[in-house]
Parts: C-alpha cells; sequence; structure tokens
C-alpha cells in the first residue's frame, strides 16, 4: 500500500531521496538550505499540525509513521497534503521537457 503511494513522490521534481523501511517512509523536500537544521523544519511542522496530521519533520525531511491501523484512505490524506506543502512553495516543474518542434 505504501510503496504504491510514494511513487508519485519519485515523479515529482520538488522531493527527492524517497525512501521506505517497513511502514516508515522518508521523503525530502527539496530546498536551499537541505539537512537536518534546514529552516523549513518548523514551518512543515505547524503546516501538518494545521491539518491535524501528527507528522515530524527534521529539517526537509518528512517522515511518516502511519500505525498498523492505517487505511488507504489515511494514507492518502496524508500524501495529499505532503504533496499540497510543496505545491504552496512553488509550483511542479516537469524534470524534463521535450524541445518544441
Amino acid at each position: 500500500m505504501q510503496e504504491r503511494a510514494i511513487e508519485r513522490f519519485r515523479a515529482d521534481p520538488r522531493f527527492a531521496s524517497i525512501r521506505r523501511t517497513g511502514t516508515t517512509t522518508a521523503v525530502d523536500l527539496k530546498t536551499k538550505d537541505a539537512g537536518y537544521l534546514a529552516g523549513i523544519g518548523p514551518t512543515l511542522q505547524t503546516f501538518f499540525k494545521d491539518r491535524n496530521l501528527l507528522l515530524r519533520p527534521l529539517g526537509d525531511t518528512i517522515y511518516v509513521m502511519p500505525p498498523y491501523c492505517f487505511t488507504p484512505a489515511d494514507l492518502e490524506e496524508v500524501d495529499a497534503a505532503i504533496c499540497e506543502c510543496a505545491d504552496q512553495r512553488g509550483p511542479r516543474v516537469p524534470s524534463y521537457s521535450q524541445p518544441s518542434i
């Protein structure tokens, strides 16, 4: 369930280092000041808290550690919020654009 859900992040150039071990997923939101102490961390924490989601970003890394009772709908809500926070930082930029002829 989670592996299929994180495919959207792998295809999105705003995210890097998408990884999953067991039920824990982590994605890095590309920022100018990357790393554990990145300034975006507190902003992300407030963003998720305002949406009643208990996610704990560490710097620019967003960790998702769902309980075993999580449903696909719950996971979709979390993934949509992660995409929404990236949307607020700027529009999606395609990683490759075909030259026009």
